[in-house]
């Protein structure tokens, strides 16, 4: 029979992530394997966004549009002062000033009176709204309460307050404006009578004299003061009153319902980050694909018999290759040990005569494990320190003189040994034992082998055992070979 050759195993397994890195090329796997996640995340989202909406009391806003005519704030000339050389205008008011009209203690202890504004004048300013439209002298007051009735009636109370706190304030500056324009034209025209000449020249305004002079000052004045007695007949006044709201106001849904779904994929997103920078426990395939695009055999846990049955697997895949040394390497270590020794035993049961190999750690005592010896074992177990690779080979040697398969164990899949032993071997197997093997030990080792001389030829996924491999049964009579044991057979 020709010996059957084993190509480069198809690995693409992934070098030990550092713990705060994730791979570009994950992401898309990332999102599928944590898609039931993202979606209890986003539907938690809405309903945080819901309940925000729910719990968010409604309100109502008036609004009442009142005309504000702007007022000089000082006077054109200075009282006193018979010659004027300002020819700016007077400053007006601003929009700003009648904020702060709308928003004065007087106006707040006014809507205090009303029922439902029973708040601090912090809370009262921030229900009160001002806008004034471009170009125009137009105040829209707005003002928001719990129902459409209270928000119309704080809306007039308002408007009503400021109208007379405005009419009061700006009549007490026009009044001083006039005075002092007053004041300015008599001062102007005692000037005028104390200059020498004569008076019809008066009527000769071309004239560069000083009686011209003062007789214009004087013309503006009066014309200044004209102004302001017709700014006092025209106070601010409602143009339009505040209707009763139909409906409330938009307590924010869009923005709610957006805030919640990005809470919830933020959520999402660092409870992916977590999972996928710690180190996990192999739980099921889908951990092992992650890492490594070897086959995977699954051990049944419904089947019964320890390792027995993915054993009759391996060893059916050791006849097909015809290998005569064959590396079982487990995450942990105990669990290529009772793979090695399952598959030990039905390598003789199939023909072979079988030797294991079983490389002891630094420090570990020679000794069996419990189980693994007794007179009805079949297989024979040889124990060879880690301290030297030539040990190792003379050992291989050695068991291949009396046995036609040797099985080689290691303690460790990441140690030097593991890689000796693979270039020593013809197939090499990796054992991860579910829940206890991580999966970035297991993505190193199953990458240091593939970097090596042999490559990994399948995964096994067994089921924890405790206690060890069984023991085999005690046999009656006297042990024989196999009928088929210069031949090669399958189980």
């Amino acid at each position: 029979m020709s010996k059957r050759t084993l190509g480069p195993a198809s690995v693409q397994a992934e070098p030990p992530l550092a713990p705060d890195s994730i791979p570009v090329t994950r992401y898309a796997g990332v999102v599928r394997r944590h898609l039931v996640a993202l979606l209890i995340a986003v539907l938690a989202g809405c309903a945080v966004g819901v309940v925000k909406i729910v719990l968010t009391p409604t309100t109502y806003t008036a609004r009442i549009y009142v005309l504000a005519p702007p007022v000089a704030l000082r006077p054109p000339i200075d009282i006193g002062s018979a010659l004027d050389t300002d020819t700016r205008r007077p400053r007006e008011t601003t929009m700003d000033t009648e904020a702060q009209l709308v928003w004065s203690h007087e106006v707040l202890a006014k809507l205090k009176e009303r029922p439902g504004f029973g708040a601090s004048d912090a809370e009262l300013r921030d229900r009160i709204g001002l806008t004034v439209p471009s170009n125009t002298h137009v105040l829209t007051i707005s003002v928001r309460a719990g129902t459409p009735r209270t928000a119309q009636d704080g809306a007039r109370v308002v408007a009503d307050t400021y109208l007379a706190l405005r009419n009061r304030i700006m009549g007490q500056v026009l009044e001083r404006n006039r005075q002092a324009l007053e004041q300015n034209a008599e001062l102007l025209k005692k000037q005028l009578a104390a200059l020498p000449g004569d008076e019809d020249e008066l009527r000769r305004l071309t004239a560069r004299t000083r009686r011209q002079a003062l007789v214009k000052q004087i013309r503006d004045v009066e014309k200044q003061a004209a102004t302001i007695k017709a700014k006092q007949e025209q106070p601010g006044e409602v143009l339009r009153g505040a209707p009763l709201p139909r409906a409330g106001d938009d307590p924010g849904r869009d923005v709610a319902g957006a805030t919640g779904i990005g809470l919830g994929l933020l959520g999402w997103l660092g409870y992916v980050v977590i999972r996928e920078t710690r180190p996990r426990r192999i739980r099921r395939p889908a951990d092992l694909r992650l890492h490594s695009r070897l086959p995977i055999m699954v051990e049944g846990a419904a089947l019964g018999g320890g390792h027995r049955e993915v054993s009759r697997r391996l060893r059916n895949l050791v006849f097909d290759a015809d290998a005569s040394t064959v590396l079982v390497t487990g995450v942990p270590g105990s669990a290529g040990i009772e793979v090695a020794y399952e598959l030990a035993e039905l390598c003789t049961e199939g023909g072979s005569a079988t030797t294991v190999l079983r490389i002891v750690a630094d420090g570990e005592e020679l000794r069996e494990p419990r189980g693994a010896s007794g007179d009805g074992r079949s297989f024979d177990v040889r124990l060879v320190r880690s301290d030297d690779d030539r040990q190792l080979t003379r050992a291989i040697d050695r068991a291949g003189r009396v046995s036609r398969i040797v099985v080689i164990t290691t303690p460790d899949i990441n140690g030097a040994d593991t890689i000796a032993a693979a270039g020593a071997s013809d197939v090499a197997l990796v054992v991860v034992e579910r829940g206890r093997a991580l999966d970035r030990e297991v993505a190193s080792g199953v990458l240091a082998l593939d970097q090596a001389a042999n490559p990994a030829r399948v995964i096994v996924l067994t089921a924890p055992a405790f206690g060890g491999p069984a023991a085999p049964e005690r046999r009656s009579g006297p042990r024989r070979p196999p009928a088929r044991a210069a031949a090669q057979g399958r189980g």
